[in-house]
């Protein structure tokens, strides 16, 4: 049994379902539907497009002036036709073969080794007289047979088999394929179907013997709808016709119809000359037309075909067109005749009201083409709508505006500020509070108009957003401050206190602060989070329920409910939408909403809930509008391998393509080829720029990589092994596709393959053996050269004894020898020593000798004290000869190496009595000699040793004497 609010769900979901199809039945499409253009320098091919075709991987293939065009989401590939001549049909048959015909030609297209299309003309094998004809406008396969109809006869192909010729007595008109039943319009005489390669004129068609049809389709059960080009449609039931009915905006409309097709949804899509594309439903009632004006690159369109994912694909006279027919989401833009970023929105009778930075605009809701035009005096920014009572307020940066009598009148609020948004007194509602620019006024409201009262004083701060919490006090959220509470008197006419809350009460920053009102409560999107006010403590508190269904640092920006309770919110991540289940369980849900994120305004964000199936998101052009009634069905698509190709230093070379790919088993490359670039796509055509891929090379990569937007992969200097490439694609609402496989094996070089190692066994075992018999003969000849060499080599050890014996007695000798010699070499410096000492006494002795025998045989005339003062002299001049210095010098230079000549080459600046002191020291003489033989005193040595060290630059940890031993 239903508890209360159950059955109030249960209510309100059959007033959604009643809404639902009573939006349908006024429009398709709110706005405008989503287009994608492709004009003919994107395809590279020629202006007009003649036909439409998918096939089981559902890669486009397209009938063009230039040739067959191939897209298969990533790239556009254009095959010339024979001649250059124009393509006016194409048509994937039951054996994947591309049928196409042009102008005095028909044929085929088939993928040759490398799966390249080439085309084969089966035009070309026709006897002489059946060859004159003039183009092929219609292709269709029945029973094995793939008919090709022109103008003047019909051509029946058999695969294996010769073309049959069905020649009717009267010029045929276009052709038709309706539930397996072919027919085509005999001129002068009325619509036939073909059975039995024959044409059998149908009772009752006469009416259309000189009406040109465009299309005939299914519309009923045993029933027919059949469009003329000029003359509207009709109902043909087997034998008779009868006119359709069409609503006065269609009938009354000039439609020249090209093509109609049968979609779907069970709606018709018409393919018109002159008014584009025009969408009809079975009871005559246009849904919608799209133009020029609303995005089309041409408002004529030659075919019309919906492809497997429900968009409409549109050949143009001017290029080709793709409507995203099955989408949810439309555009409110400057098709629509809107300019600006869409900032708020408000649904009023059969009026719509959306509010942009450039003014306020009005359009009727149940218009099936919207337009919209700007109210007179709203030019500039529009920040809010509000409807109080009958009244409608706008929220302008002039001031609060009442749009009244389709024009906007700026309410005089004394202040002449800006006006944010507008919130009715809890239970007094003919007072409005204005949040405007410097802080809260108090209006009034009636049937008859909107006045101003007064600005409540204690509050100066911005205020754009404003609440009335169900006890009654009012909220301020500053973006940039915090959250402010109000309190007014008990008459609502003043403020009695204002509190401040900030980071210091619970919320997580001061700034990026909303308040939203979900469920008569107030909750609070913080920079993280979602909180709620917690009376009791005072302070904010995290809400649990809504900031689970949030990441971490996932910062909600606007949440907006409708009357089922589903909760619309914008983050900085992403767009999406809450539900709740019958137990209040939430749900959220956004791979719908996935294409939205980066065309929203990111200034004051905008959700508008006009009612229970429209919703409209502010967009940075206009807005976006999604019909929760229209739900999308997310047909799943397929990834397509498209080429691969062999890399090399000069051009990359193909190797398979298309179907040939896929047909491909034990594949086996060369080494010289294992370098390989992978070319895919994707069959999703919304938005494939935004389609990513994910690819795998098993044998080599160790996981699936990053999703990227690149179509292709490369691969360089692979091993050889086996290697299974696998990619997949995930669309722009995160559906991952099937992943595609394509298996190779990269052959080892040639001298690494099975024959190579088979040979390398072979010289193996051969080199084995002659290594085995060449160790056994050398192993003998060892043997034998081993025993004479032993017996040679024991006579040469007794001659090597014998000649080290030798060589130790001479080095004995030797080093005995060289002892002695420098024994002898010290005894001759001793002597030399000596000798100079000798000398110099010799000397010495001999003059006092002289001087004595002089005194003697003086005999006493002088005086004995002068005489021997005259000696002492003669004593100091022998000492201080320099005669006989230069002889000591000449011996102690001998002895010692040269030594004097060595110490004044490195150190010129000696003084004579310095190269005497370090010839002393050489000696190694001591102090006291040293004194004496440089007649001075032993302070005098000192001086003499500290001063030659300053002449030397010596350093006080080295000493002189060894410095002079070793010199």
């Amino acid at each position: 049994m239903l508890d209360k609010v159950g059955f109030v769900r249960l209510i309100l979901m059959c007033l959604a379902l009643l809404a639902g199809s009573s939006v349908q039945a006024q429009h398709y499409f709110f706005g405008n539907p989503i287009i994608r253009n492709y004009k003919p320098e994107e395809f590279k091919g020629g202006i007009q497009s003649w036909g439409i075709v998918q096939d089981e991987r559902e890669v486009l293939y397209i009938a063009n002036n230039f040739g067959l065009l191939e897209f298969d989401g990533a790239t556009w590939q254009l095959y010339f036709s024979k001649n250059g001549i124009k393509m006016r049909s194409v048509y994937v048959g039951s054996d994947n073969r591309i049928y196409v015909g042009s102008q005095a030609n028909f044929g085929f297209y088939k993928p040759n080794k490398q799966g390249v299309l080439q085309y084969h003309s089966l035009a070309d094998s026709l006897p002489q007289k059946y060859r004159n004809f003039d183009e092929v406008w219609r292709i269709y396969e029945q029973d094995g047979r793939v008919y090709f109809f022109t103008f003047k006869n019909i051509y029946a192909y058999t695969p294996g088999k010769k073309l049959q010729v069905i020649a009717p007595g009267n010029p045929l008109s276009f052709s038709y394929q309706v539930n397996k039943e072919i027919y085509t319009l005999v001129l002068g005489k009325g619509l036939s179907v073909l059975e039995n390669n024959k044409l059998r004129l149908l009772p009752g068609t006469n009416f259309f013997s000189e009406k040109p049809i465009a299309s005939i389709l299914p519309f009923a059960k045993n029933q027919l709808i059949i469009f003329t080009i000029k003359e509207g449609a009709y109902l043909y039931d087997g034998r008779s016709v009868t006119p359709f009915q069409m609503a006065p905006d269609l009938a009354g409309a000039g439609l020249i119809i090209n093509q109609a097709l049968l979609l779907k949804d069970g709606n018709f899509a018409l393919a018109t000359q002159n008014k584009g594309l025009v969408l009809m439903n079975n009871q005559g009632q246009m849904l919608l037309n799209t133009t020029m004006q609303e995005g089309l690159l041409d408002n004529t369109i030659h075919t019309v075909y919906q492809d497997t994912q429900e968009n409409l694909w549109l050949g143009m006279n001017n290029g080709i067109s793709m409507v995203e027919l099955s989408s949810p989401f439309s555009r409110l833009d400057g098709t629509t005749g809107l300019s600006g970023t869409g900032y708020s929105a408000l649904q009023k009778g059969n009026a719509l009201y959306v509010g942009t930075n450039s003014g306020l605009y009005v359009s009727e809701v149940s218009s099936n083409k919207k337009r919209f035009s700007l109210v007179p005096n709203s030019t500039g920014q529009v920040y809010h709508l509000d409807q109080v009572g009958s009244q409608v307020l706008m929220g302008h940066h002039n001031g609060p505006y009442l749009i009244k009598d389709g024009q906007a009148t700026l309410i005089n609020s004394g202040t002449g500020v800006g006006a944010w948004e507008f919130v009715p007194l809890p239970n007094t509602p003919e007072k409005v509070v204005m949040g405007s620019y410097n802080g809260i006024g108090l209006l009034s409201a009636s049937d008859q108009g909107i006045n101003f009262l007064k600005n409540l004083p204690g509050l100066d701060e911005s205020s754009r957003v404003l609440a009335f919490d169900k006890d009654g006090e009012l909220w301020m959220a500053h973006g940039y401050k915090g959250i402010f509470r109000i309190k007014l008197d008990p008459v609502q006419e003043k403020i009695t206190s204002v509190r401040f809350y900030n980071s210091k009460n619970g919320l997580p920053s001061d700034q990026l602060v909303n308040m939203e009102k979900i469920g008569n409560e107030l909750i609070f999107p913080a920079l993280f989070g979602v909180y709620r006010f917690d009376k009791a403590k005072d302070r904010f508190v995290m809400d649990q329920q809504y900031s689970k269904l949030f990441a971490p640092n996932e910062h909600v920006i606007e949440m907006e409910q409708d009357v089922q309770g589903n909760i619309y919110f914008l983050s900085n991540q992403r767009v999406g939408k809450i539900t709740f289940d019958k137990f209040g369980k939430p749900t959220l849900e956004d791979q719908l909403f996935k294409n939205l994120r980066e065309q929203l305004n990111d200034d004051l964000s905008s959700i508008q809930v006009l009612d229970i199936n429209n919703v409209l998101f502010g967009a940075k052009e206009g807005f976006i509008h999604y019909n929760a009634a229209k739900t999308k069905r997310m047909v799943p698509f397929h990834t397509q391998l498209a080429r691969v190709y062999t890399i090399s230093n000069e051009a990359d070379s193909l190797l398979l393509s298309g179907r040939s790919l896929e047909k491909a088993t034990d594949l086996e490359l060369p080494f010289a080829l294992n370098s390989l670039r992978f070319v895919y796509a994707a069959s999703f055509y919304e938005k494939p720029e935004k389609t990513q891929f994910q690819y795998f090379l098993k044998n080599f990569d160790n996981r699936w990589s990053e999703w990227t937007t690149k179509t292709e992969k490369e691969y360089t200097n692979l091993p050889e092994g086996t290697y299974l490439f696998q990619v997949r694609a995930r669309n722009i609402y995160g559906t991952i596709s099937e992943a595609k496989s394509f298996e190779f094996v990269v052959a080892p070089p040639f001298y690494r393959s099975t024959w190579a190692y088979m040979v390398y066994t072979v010289l193996g075992m051969l080199m084995l053996g002659a290594a085995f018999y060449q160790v056994d003969h050398r192993f003998k000849n060892e043997k034998r050269r081993i025993l004479l060499d032993k017996e040679r080599k024991l006579g040469q050890k007794e001659i090597e004894i014998r000649h080290i014996t030798n060589q130790s007695e001479q080095e004995i000798d030797r080093l005995r020898n060289e002892k002695f010699q420098a024994e002898l070499d010290h005894k001759n410096r001793e002597l030399t020593y000596s000798t100079i000492h000798l000398i110099n006494k010799n000397e010495l002795l001999t003059n006092v000798k002289v001087e004595l025998q002089e005194i003697l045989e003086n005999g006493g005339r002088t005086a004995p004290q002068e005489e021997l003062k005259k000696i002492i002299r003669s004593i100091d001049q022998n000492i201080t000869s320099e005669v006989d210095w230069k002889q000591f010098e000449l011996h102690f230079n001998h002895v010692h190496g040269d030594f004097i000549h060595r110490l004044q080459g490195q150190f010129p600046n000696l003084t004579p009595q310095e190269i005497k002191l370090s010839t002393y020291l050489r000696l190694n003489l001591t102090t006291k000699d040293i004194a004496q033989l440089l007649n001075i005193s032993v302070r005098g040595v000192e001086i003499s040793r500290y001063r030659l060290r300053k002449r030397l630059c010596l350093d006080r940890s080295e000493n002189l004497t060894d410095f002079m031993l070793k010199f």
